[in-house]
Parts: structure tokens; C-alpha cells; sequence
């Protein structure tokens, strides 16, 4: 009996000793992820849902910038509107994957606002792409968007802990790599950092404020857009309303 005791405490001293109190592991990425696409989208309808939104786009160099955009992700129908100084332009990617262009609501182009603007099949597949990604997050990280996800690391952003989530994109989009920051108190969306490896004072930071709910879903309202190393500001994206 005693020879079983001595070998209990030893084996319980073996597998407690910790010389250097190292912190607890973080939770997995993917069940970190999870908990943040379930609290902005609790019923999973991101797929299935219709956005119909009037977004200010200032920037430091177009202060004016402004969007309508719809995105329906059943469908892949999307849409988007901007005021030039030449007039309107509208892209228009339909179910079939198809693309047309109006100008002023009229189908004819000019070659000269075309070429200006980029008005072809693949500009207007990115701004697509753009759209669904950023506005769905954290819902559009999905396995396919991504090549690599690292283990969480446990920071402090601005006086709030927090997990940091590094990515590989499959297709880089600012960059191919991109850092997820989301709380640990209640894995809120805080910001998301895109880095460049070979140009670290490049990067730059989306930091996310306020919440809208749409259709069930919350979306961040705010996106504020700062450089990483000098935390100057670029611009905002801010979804002013729902279009009717």
C-alpha cells in the first residue's frame, strides 16, 4: 500500500511540475472562428441572404466616395453603383456569372470611361469579390478561402484581449496574408490586419465599430482603415441604410 502511494506522488509530481508557469494554450482557430461566425450570424443564413446597402467610402484622396451595393448569396447576383464626376456608373455581374455595364442607365459606354475606370468582366469580379468577402466576415472565412490557418495567439488590442488569428488566402486579395483579431470575451470581430511579408511597414489595419442587423444577421456598420506601423488614417466604409 505505501509503495503504491509513493509511486501516485511521483508520477502526480512529474506531470505538475511547470518551472516556468507557461499560460494556458488558446482555444483552436477553427472553434475560435466558429464561435465568432455564430455570434454574428446565429441561424447560419449568410448563404442564403440578400444585401441591399447604401455604404460612404471616404478616402483621405476622395472624401465623396459612395457605393450602392447588392449582394445575394444564393444567387451570386451583385451590383454595384458609383457617382463619377463623368456621371453614374453601374456593374452588374447576374446568375449566370454574366457582366454588363451602364452608364448613366444606359448601356452604351464610352470607350474613354471604360478604360478610365477598369469597367470590364474581371474589375467588376473583384469588387464581387471584394464585397463578399469583407462585408460577410467573419461568415466568408471559409475553408476555401483559405490555404493556412495558424494557432490563435493570445494579444492585448487596445487594452482588450484578444485572440490573433493568422491566414494564407488561396487568392490574395490587399494581401495574402491576413491577421483576425476577435475577443476573448465574447468573440466579437475587433480588427483585421493584412500583412506583407516582404514590406512589414506596408500593412494595414481594418478596425471594426458599431453593429447592424440585417435579415437576422449583425454586420459590423463600421470599417475605419488605418496604416499598421504609423496608425495613420486612410478611410471608412460605413453602411449608411438599406436600399428599398
Amino acid at each position: 500500500m505505501n509503495l503504491l502511494i509513493v509511486l501516485f506522488t511521483a508520477w502526480l509530481s512529474v506531470f505538475s511540475f511547470q518551472p516556468d508557469n507557461p499560460p494556458a494554450p488558446c482555444k483552436n482557430s477553427q472553434y475560435i472562428l466558429a464561435q465568432s461566425k455564430l455570434k454574428y450570424d446565429t441561424d447560419q443564413r449568410w448563404n442564403q441572404s440578400e444585401f441591399r446597402l447604401h455604404i460612404q467610402e471616404p478616402r483621405v484622396n476622395n472624401p465623396q466616395r459612395y457605393s450602392r451595393v447588392v449582394l445575394n448569396n444564393a444567387s451570386s447576383y451583385f451590383e454595384i453603383e458609383r457617382n463619377r464626376s463623368e456621371g453614374t456608373i453601374k456593374r452588374i455581374i447576374d446568375e449566370r456569372g454574366s457582366f454588363r455595364a451602364l452608364f448613366n442607365d444606359n448601356t452604351d459606354v464610352p470607350a474613354e470611361i471604360e478604360e478610365k475606370y477598369g469597367i470590364n468582366q474581371q474589375r467588376s469580379q473583384g469588387y464581387r469579390n471584394f464585397y463578399q468577402a469583407m462585408y460577410g466576415l467573419p461568415m466568408s472565412v471559409t475553408k476555401e478561402f483559405y490555404d493556412k490557418m495558424a494557432p490563435a495567439e493570445p494579444i492585448v488590442f487596445e487594452g482588450k484581449e484578444a485572440y490573433r488569428i493568422s491566414l494564407e488566402l488561396e487568392q490574395e486579395m490587399i494581401s495574402k496574408h491576413w491577421q483576425l483579431i476577435i475577443s476573448t470575451e465574447d468573440y466579437t470581430l475587433l480588427a483585421l490586419e493584412f500583412y506583407h511579408p516582404k514590406n512589414p511597414e506596408e500593412g494595414e489595419i481594418i478596425k471594426f465599430e458599431d453593429d447592424l442587423q440585417i435579415d437576422g444577421i449583425t454586420l459590423p456598420r463600421m470599417r475605419h482603415w488605418y496604416k499598421k506601423q504609423t496608425d495613420e488614417y486612410l478611410g471608412s466604409d460605413i453602411i449608411v441604410r438599406e436600399m428599398n
